[in-house]
C-alpha cells in the first residue's frame, strides 16, 4: 500500500519507470533502468535503504536519492547525507513534502525535509 501511494505521489512530479518492494529488486531495477532519481525507504526487506543507497551511489554516482522513513531523526538524516541523499522525507508528511523534495532534487538543490 505504501509503495503504490509513493508511486502515485511521485507521478505528480516525474515519470515513474519502476517500483521495487525490497532492496535487492531495487538494485536490479536501477541497473536495468538507469533512473535519474530513486526514492527509497530506509527500512526495506532483503537489503535496507542505506545499504542499497551506498551501492547505487557506487555504481551510478549521477543518480539522485530521496529517502522516506517513518520516524526521521538526526542519526538517519546524517547517514542519508553521508550516502549522498538529496532529501529525507517523513512518511507522515509525504503528501506535502515529497513533491517539493523531488522538485528541489531534480533542480539540483539538496536539502532535508
Amino acid at each position: 500500500m505504501m509503495l503504490s501511494a509513493l508511486a502515485r505521489l511521485a507521478r505528480s512530479e516525474c515519470d515513474v519507470i519502476g517500483t521495487a518492494r525490497d532492496g535487492e529488486t531495487l538494485l536490479q531495477e536501477v541497473r536495468e533502468l538507469h533512473p535519474d532519481l530513486v526514492i527509497l525507504d530506509i527500512f526495506m526487506p532483503e537489503m535496507d535503504g542505506f545499504a542499497a543507497g551506498r551501492r547505487i551511489m557506487n555504481e551510478f554516482p549521477q543518480t539522485r536519492l530521496i529517502y522516506v522513513t517513518l520516524q526521521p531523526d538526526q542519526s538517519l538524516i546524517a547517514e542519508a547525507t553521508r550516502i549522498g541523499a538529496s532529501a529525507l522525507v517523513a512518511k507522515a508528511s509525504m503528501g506535502r513534502s515529497l513533491a517539493g523534495a523531488i522538485r528541489r532534487t531534480m533542480g539540483g538543490n539538496a536539502g532535508n525535509q
